[in-house]
């Protein structure tokens, strides 16, 4: 990988090269020399994987191509053994794999126009369903949730830091539970699935046996962070904690104490919006 033409083809503004550098990294990846490189290395080929979307046009291409760099990281669940209770060789190449992506995207974020927003969007989308799709096949082995939940997530995209343009946080806000539901039920936004799972309360008992409690815990933990900004605050209580699917999956719980929390911090954003009495002197 440290070979910089092979770099330089994955993000060629031609498409063919693009197309073969694409296929030759499927191998390169699951190596067990990659997969023993340095974060460097995986944010090096991150990069040139940023440019492969920049310069793939036109909407058809752009939904294969997003597909294509997600799937990249299903390519770990070929390779070790899925059912160990171990942090395997796979999975720390897969967490670097994963960091490596949010961290190019939190640095190019600002640097995507208009008119190219929407396949990043779908891109952030395709990457972050397999990635969880990662963890599914690991069997949602609990010591590397939490090193992704830590490391991963919480490192980058949800670390409510100010240096992260709110327009990523509130991607996930806004896909977490549709790509959640859509692992579960093995549906596919692009084809057709025979053994698609449609029955409401059978997605819902799927869903109770995965960490997505978890998950929701990161968002809850930013909305009691008034460091982060109201606008992700506001974000996570309208669109996320709000979802009636939160509640029919078990993935938070309805009580009196949340009810009353609500209403203090709805009091504590009243006040926080209302204009200081103006001050005349003794």
């Amino acid at each position: 990988m440290e070979n910089a033409p092979f770099i330089k083809q994955l993000s060629s503004n031609n498409r063919v090269v693009r197309e073969k550098s694409l296929e030759a990294l499927q191998k390169v990846l699951v190596s067990e020399p990659f997969m023993k490189s340095k974060q460097a290395q995986y944010e090096k080929l991150w990069k040139a994987l940023y440019y492969t979307m920049w310069f793939s046009d036109r909407p058809r291409p752009q939904q294969k191509m997003a597909r294509q760099l997600g799937e990249l990281y299903s390519l770990y669940g070929t390779v070790g053994d899925n059912k160990s209770d171990d942090i395997t060789l796979s999975d720390r190449a897969f967490l670097k794999f994963c960091r490596a992506f949010w961290k190019v995207i939190t640095l190019e974020w600002f640097n995507i126009d208009r008119y190219r927003m929407d396949k990043y969007l779908l891109l952030l989308r395709r990457v972050f369903f397999n990635q969880l799709k990662y963890l599914q096949t690991r069997q949602w082995n609990e010591e590397l949730v939490e090193m992704y939940i830590t490391k991963v997530l919480k490192h980058s995209p949800l670390s409510g830091s100010a240096k992260v343009y709110n327009g990523i946080p509130f991607h996930l806000i806004d896909i977490l539970l549709d790509e959640w539901e859509r692992l579960v039920s093995k549906r596919d936004d692009e084809f057709e699935v025979e053994d698609e799972i449609t029955d409401a309360e059978e997605i819902a008992n799927l869903v109770k046996e995965t960490p997505l409690s978890q998950f929701i815990e990161i968002f809850t933990d930013l909305r009691k962070d008034y460091i982060v900004s109201k606008g992700i605050r506001n974000k996570i209580k309208e669109d996320l904690l709000s979802d009636e699917r939160l509640v029919s999956w078990g993935a938070i719980p309805v009580t009196e104490e949340t009810a009353e929390n609500d209403e203090e911090e709805q009091e504590e954003e009243n006040a926080e919006d209302e204009p200081e009495a103006e001050w005349k002197g003794f």
